[in-house]
């Protein structure tokens, strides 16, 4: 297999290359920091790069990605959690870099591929549940993510021959999850502490032992309308 990773520097991302990996596939991981684990494998390629730099993104993601195709999947998971906060106590500037990670660089991301690839067989874009029904302080990220939901529902239909998933993949623990464990706002916020109790539990398992459970859900994905959300704790 041929898989495009974004994000591959830690988290999901990171946890899913090296499942790849070892599963023999050929992997070309895409973050601003080294993939530390990933680089010395002869089947991993890295392209450092910070996806909200459209103009770098455009330059050197052809040349990365030249010649390789078809790919049989690409794998969206880069993504902030943005603020946790009252979206009235969030400035535009604050809620824009959010959306720009979290949908924008994708909607780049995918034109270029399409522009530049013969075929590409199965694009997965990473959600969240809180894509469907936010909590107080996480309205920067749901409102992205449930952006990115319908980047995927319109992706799927401009694009018949490709299949398109949003796909939320539970809870994991990332980087992401480093950030809310040391926030105490968990009256005001309740969301924290339910996620905060997870942590070092089989509820919340660390990247590598997920992506096992991840590639099982994102290979049944093509079993669901492309273009839909599809959940892994409901397959």
């Amino acid at each position: 297999m041929n898989i495009i990773i974004t994000g591959t520097s830690s988290g999901i991302g990171h946890g899913l290359a090296q499942e790849y990996l070892e599963r023999g596939a050929e992997v070309w991981g895409i973050s601003r920091r080294p993939a530390h684990g990933l680089s010395q494998h002869d089947h991993y390629r890295h392209l450092p790069l910070d996806l909200t730099e459209y103009e770098e993104v455009e330059r050197r993601v052809p040349e990365f990605l030249a010649g390789r195709d078809p790919w049989d999947l690409v794998i969206l998971n880069a993504g902030v959690l943005g603020p946790i906060q009252g979206m009235n106590e969030l400035t535009l500037d604050e809620i824009k870099r959010v959306m720009d990670i979290n949908v924008w660089a994708n909607k780049m991301l995918l034109d270029i591929l399409f522009r530049e690839a013969r075929e590409i067989r199965q694009v997965v874009g990473m959600s969240t549940k809180a894509s469907l029904r936010s909590s107080p302080g996480w309205g920067p990220y749901s409102v992205s993510k449930a952006g990115l939901n319908m980047l995927m529902n319109v992706y799927a239909k401009e694009y018949p021959d490709t299949h398109f998933s949003a796909f939320a993949p539970g809870l994991v623990d990332s980087e992401i999850q480093e950030a809310i464990y040391q926030m105490e706002e968990t009256d005001k916020y309740p969301t924290l502490k339910r996620l905060q109790e997870a942590r070092y539990t089989d509820e919340m398992p660390e990247p590598r032992g997920a992506a096992p459970m991840l590639i099982r859900g994102i290979k049944e994905a093509l079993e669901h309308e492309s273009g839909s959300y599809v959940d892994v704790r409901e397959m």
